[in-house]
């Protein structure tokens, strides 16, 4: 007798009592009920001990509901041969202790939260074929015992907690077609499957601390039946042996992030649709495609080695290739007509821009060589994403690009930065521009700011800084809902910054302002940024708390000073990052006593204009800053005493004014050089070297030349965020793009879901200081 309730209750939108539920169908009377399937069936709580009931119960599947608990004596009823309680995220408990005699042949348990350890008994389930622990919390070394289960052909211990070498007894398991110990903690050699050669089809080891080179028995051609060998993420060193590459069936081949050396095979077989060599130390490019007009190749991943050479000719299966990083050269080939993804970044590649295939989705060529005019070929593909950045690409920008933002052509993110292209920004941008980033920095673009660009209504990263733009502030922007960087910094931006009446929509996601180096006048225009007023992730007072949030969220690319260098986080994420810099412009008159509300502020840069007055001492209220520049300004006053409690406060200059009095003592006050304070006459403390009684000490306080403060340092400021919404990544790199840099900070791109990667670890370079 079967009972099948599957999604039974799916459309109901509402929890019922699993034991309830339970405790009915066991008070049925069903003693010859061999399976019951109540799988997705929104079954909440804890399942009581009725089911014991069901003596003749051989199958029971309750997976995908929300079971709480689930009684140890279930593994022990007398018949019960496959037990599925996957995907039931609350579900704790432990495994209990395994008779001789139990009749188990299946076991899943998969996305739970069981724990503990593997018992040693489970060697006792000689019937057991198929064992799922995936995404547990298991933890601790893998019993001796596991060489019992003589009929085990299905093992996935993955995303647990286990460690320790393998146990050599895994030698012995001579039916396994499936193993995946990926993403925990096992240490030593790859484990021997020599027992399991000829049925074994898939070998996922990715993601833990294996060392050693790779085994021979890996690579013999007597695993006639591998399709899928992943292991990637460990510390394997030494070559891979050339066998791997003819093995027959082989599909799929991951091997990136390891310590492996020597060159790259000059064959490949047939059947090989994945290969992901990136992030190891191989040299040598010879033609591996020889046989292109038969190869199955997809995918592939050659980035961060140290290849080098020209280009062979590519397969004309291939859909995605990433050779970021090498050291690559020359001009480029024709790519087959099937490539959606090209990264080619990093590279020395020169020459004009080709004709890239109708059907590409992503291309990045940044940080090459390459000259001449953007062709306009360039508007015929469905690009997603473009990325020429950190080149020498001249001429102007084709309108024709903007203009096929739309549903037809939906490119997200555009970074043409760091080139040497010239006129205006073409005002292009359709009605149904779908932009969400755009960087066009460093370039040598003129004229105002095309006004079309408020039809980019997901835009969500603006970078036009370094350019010659000449416009007023752009309030026209306000209203794009999901704007969060605003860099203009380095143009020609002119006039005060007011508008008659402050809207309360103004700029309401903005996380990140930079307009230094412009002429704008006026008072600070702080209030129309309302979006950084008591508002930003860091409104807790909490600061560990809130930066423990920046590894929970996905996606953050970021530049900022701090403590004097430049710290670069390559991935793209929500922005961790609240700042605002005005430096190098106009403003007059005070600092508004407001500026206390901005609680989210991490970074605040003043510095370089006409400011006069007091430095506030609601600055006290900005708990998370990092970084404050008040230098070349004309304040006056003492430096209120306040500011030692903000002790996250690791980079601070107010020279250059006309500040009095005594530099405030103790924290982090006591460790920021005399040059953060220098150009005040009439400072005194420790910090300067200058003793505020002269009369008890003998000592004379030294006039300071204040005729030089026109000359001082800025920060470089460097920004990039994206990251809007559920999970949408709309980067754009300031200093360097997404796409340019190595991808594994970020996904492999919409369309290779299954090929994803890891990351890349955080960049350090020196923060430069220039003297305007």
């Amino acid at each position: 007798m079967e009972l099948h309730l599957d999604h039974y209750m799916g459309y109901t939108y509402a929890t019922s009592s699993a034991h309830e539920w339970l405790s009915v169908i066991a008070s049925a009377e069903l003693h010859h009920l061999q399976v019951l399937t109540l799988s997705d069936c929104n079954l909440a709580g804890s399942i009581g001990t009725s089911l014991l009931n069901l003596s003749s119960l051989s199958h029971l599947d309750l997976s995908d509901n929300d079971i709480t608990h689930f009684p140890q004596q279930m593994f022990h009823l007398p018949n019960l041969k496959v037990l599925d309680l996957s995907s039931n995220s609350h579900l704790t408990g432990s495994l209990p202790e395994f008779p001789p005699g139990t009749a188990l042949q299946q076991l899943i348990l998969t996305d739970t939260n069981y724990t503990g350890r593997i018992p040693h008994s489970i060697g006792n389930l000689k019937q057991l074929t198929h064992l799922d622990v995936g995404n547990c919390s298991f933890f601790g070394p893998l019993p001796h015992s596991f060489s019992n289960l003589g009929k085990l052909a299905v093992l996935d211990i993955s995303r647990n907690n286990f460690e320790g070498e393998i146990p050599f007894s895994f030698s012995k398991l001579s039916r396994l077609e499936g193993l995946d110990m990926s993403s925990n903690r096992f240490v030593g050699p790859l484990p021997s499957l020599k027992a399991s050669r000829k049925t074994i089809a898939r070998i996922d080891l990715s993601s833990n601390k294996f060392s050693g080179p790779i085994p021979s028995s890996y690579a013999n051609n007597d695993l006639p039946n591998l399709t899928h060998l992943h292991l990637s993420n460990n510390q394997l060193n030494g070559t891979i042996p050339p066998s791997l590459f003819t093995l027959p069936s082989l599909q799929v081949l991951g091997l990136s992030n390891n310590q492996i050396q020597g060159k790259m095979p000059d064959w490949l077989c047939n059947n090989l649709e994945y290969l992901d060599l990136s992030n190891n130390s191989l040299v040598g490019f010879e033609d591996p495609f020889s046989n292109h007009s038969t190869s199955s190749l997809e995918f592939l991943d050659l980035s961060s080695n140290h290849f080098e050479g020209s280009l062979p000719i590519f397969p004309s299966s291939l859909g995605f290739l990433y050779l970021s990083s090498n050291h690559f050269e020359g001009s480029l080939p024709i790519f087959p007509s099937s490539l959606e993804t090209l990264d080619l970044s990093s590279n020395h590649f020169e020459g004009s821009l080709p004709n890239f295939p109708k059907g590409m989705d992503i291309i990045s060529l940044s940080k090459n060589k390459f000259t001449g005019a953007i062709p306009l070929t360039i508007c015929n593909s469905n690009w997603s994403r473009i990325d020429l950045s950190h080149n020498q690409i001249s001429g102007e920008i084709p309108s024709c690009l903007f203009n096929g933002i739309m549903d037809r052509y939906p490119i997200s993110v555009v970074d043409l930065s760091k080139n040497k292209l010239q006129g205006m920004i073409p005002d292009t941008f359709g009605s149904e521009c779908l932009l969400e980033g755009l960087n066009l920095n460093g370039n040598q673009l003129e004229g105002p700011l095309p006004r079309s660009l408020v039809n980019c209504r997901g835009l969500s990263v603006l970078d036009l800084g370094n350019n010659q733009i000449d416009d007023t502030f752009p309030f026209w922007l306000e209203h794009l809902e999901s704007l969060q960087v605003l860099m203009l910094q380095s143009n020609k931006f002119h006039g005060p910054i007011r508008r008659r009446h402050v809207a309360n929509s103004s700029f309401e996601s903005l996380h990140i302002l930079s307009l230094s180096a412009n002429s704008f006048t006026g008072h600070l225009p702080l209030e129309y940024f309302p979006s950084l007023y008591l508002k930003g992730m860091y409104e807790n007072d909490d600061h560990q708390t809130s930066h423990s949030a920046m590894s929970d969220v996905t996606y953050t690319f970021l530049m900022f000073p701090n403590k004097g260098q430049a710290l670069e986080y390559s991935s793209v994420q929500i922005p961790v990052l609240n700042a605002i810099d005005l430096s190098s412009n106009l403003f007059d008159g005070e600092i508004p006593t407001s500026i206390g509300d901005y609680k989210s502020l991490m970074s605040l840069n003043l510095s370089h204009n006409s400011l006069v007055g007091k430095i506030p001492s609601s600055l006290v209220n900005l708990r998370q800053l990092e970084s404050l520049d008040l230098s070349n300004n004309d304040l006056m006053g003492e430096i209120p005493s306040e500011l030692t409690s903000l002790t996250f406060l690791s980079v601070l200059n107010v020279s250059r004014n006309h500040l009095i009095g005594m530099i405030p003592n103790g924290r982090q006050f006591d460790t920021f050089p005399s040059s953060s304070f220098e150009g005040n006459s009439r400072l005194c403390g420790i910090q300067l070297q200058i003793d505020c009684n002269p009369k008890k000490s003998g000592n004379v306080v030294p006039p300071s030349d204040h005729a030089n403060q026109s000359n001082g340092a800025n920060f470089d400021w460097i920004f990039a965020v994206a990251g809007y919404g559920s999970g949408l990544v709309v980067g754009v790199v300031i200093e360097h793009f997404v796409l340019c840099r190595n991808r594994y900070y970020l996904e492999k791109f919409t369309n290779t879901i299954r090929f994803f990667q890891g990351k890349r670890p955080l960049r350090v370079r020196s923060l430069r200081r220039r003297r305007n």
